[in-house]
């Protein structure tokens, strides 16, 4: 029923939003380009991209998208709009998505394998009625039931593999996490939970992509006890703190913290 609800609030949304821009009170000429619509609006179309993205795996039609609304990155139109659901307590598993795009985005090129597939019927020998694709230009957007639903990586299988400190030379310390595959490929959209004495928040992995698919960030503050956990596993707790240090050039700053989760 949750699936269910956020697809059809983006499709009520987006509906609703572009009836308003295009017909009672349009900011440009009919006929106008994606890129014309209001901001709002590209908001509603870029959340479907993302949605679109998660069922076919497909970068570059999704690159193509982005860019046909006016956005001279891709990458970072995705993960601009990722740090925003984040900030303002959007769902986890949208987040994920948008993390997942934009990690795609920004070095991947081609079609992707997608996140979750139905596997492809065999053909019956019984004679029925096929549609062939005439060679015409993809459409925007198609009738394929769009999903968001979080890696199928079972609970509890990150296991914190590193932790190192680092006297950076940065005015606020801070907390890097990196989430990976055994192999070493980051992963992305992992949500961190972390917790101080009167107060708590969260953040993802994969939102800044230049850092690497699986690196997520937090801003500590010096002497506090923090405790960190992975909302996949969040009975595993890891306590860390912020201590003065000295950095090479001789300055006295906050040590930051690298934690570094592994799956087997």
């Amino acid at each position: 029923m949750r699936l269910i609800a956020i697809v059809l609030g983006l499709a009520l949304g987006l509906g609703a939003g572009l009836f308003y821009a295009r017909s009672v009170d349009p900011a440009t000429a009919p006929g106008d380009s994606l890129a014309d619509l209001r901001t709002e609006d590209k908001t509603e179309l870029m959340r479907l991209i993302v949605a679109a993205y998660a069922v076919d795996g497909d970068v570059e039609r999704a690159r193509a998208r982005v860019l046909s609304l006016g956005e001279v990155d891709a990458a970072q139109a995705v993960t601009a709009l990722a740090q925003r659901t984040a900030a303002e307590g959007g769902d986890p598993a949208v987040i994920q998505a948008m993390a997942a795009l934009a990690t795609a985005l920004g070095g991947i090129s081609g079609p992707v394998t997608p996140v979750a597939q139905a596997p492809t019927p065999e053909p019956t020998l019984a004679p029925t009625a096929t549609l062939t694709p005439e060679p015409s230009p993809t459409p925007f957007f198609t009738a394929t039931p769009i999903l968001f639903g979080p890696r199928p990586t079972p609970a509890g299988v990150f296991q914190l593999i590193s932790t190192e400190t680092l006297c950076l030379d940065t005015a606020q310390p801070v907390l890097q996490i990196v989430a990976q595959e055994s192999t070493g490929n980051g992963v992305p959209g992992v949500e961190v939970l972390v917790e101080w004495p009167g107060g708590q928040d969260r953040f993802f992995t994969g939102l800044k992509p230049e850092q690497g698919a699986g690196y997520g960030d937090f801003e500590m503050e010096p002497s506090v006890e923090y405790t960190v956990r992975l909302a996949l596993a969040p009975d595993a707790g890891y306590p860390l703190r912020s201590d003065p240090c000295t950095d090479g050039s001789g300055n006295l700053r906050s040590t930051s913290v690298r934690l570094v989760f592994s799956l087997p």
